[in-house]
């Protein structure tokens, strides 16, 4: 009844924004957690990250919440964007959702390549007025490759400029900070792949702050159920295009797990967390879950191990058929050899942080290999998925020159641990999914609607690759390896008789073009004889007799 009544008053008092009603009614955030967004107290919300895949859509998620309490007579809060580009980027939302829409926006220009002192972030964010219980910064920024001419810019983007901007807010009194992780800070090959190696430093930094509240989500792979795309805008080259091609490339053997979340399901719920109280929610209950044999699966059962975070509960200790002591859970000698490191999350397994920080898997419903995955993509668009199973090699040759998109060499070299491994880890949404109530529920991929079709960006391709030349050799390398794979199987396209197989393919190229060349050259001749006259004279014949 108090829902009904909300949805009625908040339609009624924004008969002049009907449109940006509409579309607020419309949002997930505001039909299952509405009444939590009202009482919780306004908000003014920092975000990093504003123009990325994940942090446009939570600007598009929160306005929908402004919108919402201001028609219900509450203070909307203020959310402040921090970009590189702040005119740039307020000119174009201004261009896109109008004035009165961003009427609670303002923006700052930030530098996370070079802003790593805790006082230039404790003076800026001070000097708007940010401070104190109801200021949240919530940090979607990140870098997953390198950037050419800027040393160092992962560790920088990732790891130095968000844990000064955390102690500058804790100095400050901020009253929440949330960190947008991933759950390859998890992977076997976590610490010798950059991305995931800063951000898991940074989870760690901001899990040992004495009095700054932190959520973090591990994000799994993001995709947009409007554009098809995989954890990026719809208009650029992306991991999805490359099932659109008559054949699909598919690195190694394709069973590396997967949990793809819907961006907008992501973004619904990190507003969530920086609109509402952080007191009121609890944490993640289950961390991790595996096979005890190996493998995964994508529900709990008495089959699996888990390990359990956040709030020790005796009655859940023995319903779990787990052993407690010194609040730690027994396991399986795989876990108890992992969780026994000096990591972060034996921050939260003893309990030394469970009134002030909060951790979620901030993954998809399903579990599904790349393989899978490729087939739903491939349906969604009305095609048929032709997969070509090759080796890592190639790939990453093309990765080291430049990134596919979103497609770049931290994500091959994680795949390749998750396959590799015996016990690959996969995350439990359960809790995040359930952030806004009860009856909330994550997209699955099944459920994407048919109201698109990507076409493969051939030009986009094409302008790439002359832009980074050296992709050149190795790319034509990837698609002799897919073809020969395709043609005459996987062992004739392995690394084992590359050698061989490029012989014979680069000979076998020779001998065409040089019986081509022989018989244009033969045509060619044949056709100036025609057309040319005769420059002498026919012979005269001899006399007869």
């Amino acid at each position: 009844m108090r829902a009904m009544h909300v949805r009625r008053g908040f339609s009624a008092a924004a008969s002049g924004s009907v449109d940006y009603a509409a579309q607020a009614l419309e949002n997930p955030l505001i039909k299952h957690a509405g009444e939590q967004l009202l009482y919780s107290r306004p908000k003014t919300i920092a975000l990093s990250g504003p123009a990325g895949f994940l942090g446009s859509n939570v600007v598009d998620s929160i306005l929908d919440a402004h919108e919402f309490r201001r028609a219900n007579g509450a203070d909307p809060g203020e959310l402040l964007l921090l970009s590189s580009s702040p005119g740039t980027l307020m000119a174009r939302l201004t261009s896109q959702l109008g004035s009165q829409r961003l009427k609670t926006v303002r923006a700052t220009r930030v530098d996370y390549y070079h802003q790593h002192d805790v006082d230039s972030w404790h003076d800026q964010l001070g000097s708007l007025g940010l401070g104190g219980c109801n200021a949240v910064f919530a940090n979607l920024a990140g870098l997953a490759g390198p950037v050419p001419g800027k040393p160092d810019s992962m560790m920088a983007v990732n790891y130095r400029a968000p844990v000064a901007a955390a102690r500058a807010c804790e100095a400050l009194g901020f009253g929440h900070f949330v960190q947008s992780s991933t759950q390859a800070t998890k992977a076997e090959r976590a610490g010798q792949v950059p991305y995931s190696r800063w951000k898991s430093m940074t989870d760690y930094s901001l899990a040992r702050l004495e009095k700054l509240p932190v959520s973090i989500t591990s994000l799994g792979l993001l995709y947009s159920s409007k554009s098809g795309a995989v954890g990026q805008r719809g208009d650029m080259l992306n991991m999805t295009d490359l099932t659109l091609l008559p054949l699909t490339p598919i690195m190694g053997n394709g069973t590396a797990p997967l949990q793809p979340l819907e961006v907008a399901d992501a973004a619904n719920r990190i507003a969530f967390l920086c609109l509402t109280e952080f007191s009121s929610r609890a944490t993640q209950r289950y961390d991790l879950r595996r096979m005890p044999g190996g493998g995964w699966v994508s529900n709990s059962s008495n089959k699996t191990t888990t390990v359990r975070v956040g709030n020790i509960n005796n009655a859940d200790v023995a319903a779990n058929g787990t052993n407690s002591g010194n609040s730690m859970y027994v396991a399986d000698d795989g876990m108890n050899k992992m969780w026994n490191k000096d990591s972060w999350k034996q921050l939260v397994t003893n309990n030394q942080r469970h009134y002030t920080l909060r951790m979620y898997d901030a993954v998809g419903p399903e579990i599904m290999s790349m393989l899978e995955l490729n087939e739903k993509f491939a349906k969604i668009n009305n095609r048929k998925l032709t997969p070509v199973f090759v080796d890592y090699r190639n790939f990453e040759r093309v990765l080291n020159v430049a990134s596919l998109g979103n497609l770049n060499r931290q994500f091959v070299s994680l795949l390749r641990s998750e396959q590799a491994t015996e016990k690959p880890i996969v995350g439990n949404p359960t809790e995040f999914e359930q952030l806004l109530g009860n009856d909330a529920r994550l997209l699955r991929l099944d459920e994407v609607e048919r109201n698109f079709r990507r076409r493969f960006p051939y030009w986009s391709t094409l302008k790439w690759a002359f832009r980074n030349y050296g992709v050149i050799e190795p790319g034509i390398s990837l698609g002799l390896e897919i073809a020969v794979t395709y043609l005459f199987g996987k062992q004739a396209g392995n690394m084992d008789n590359w050698i061989k197989t490029r012989g014979v393919v680069g000979l076998s190229a020779l001998c065409a073009i040089a019986g081509g060349s022989a018989y244009l050259g033969a045509e060619f001749a044949n056709a100036i004889v025609t057309f040319t006259p005769p420059s002498l004279p026919p012979p005269v014949p001899p006399p007869a007799g």
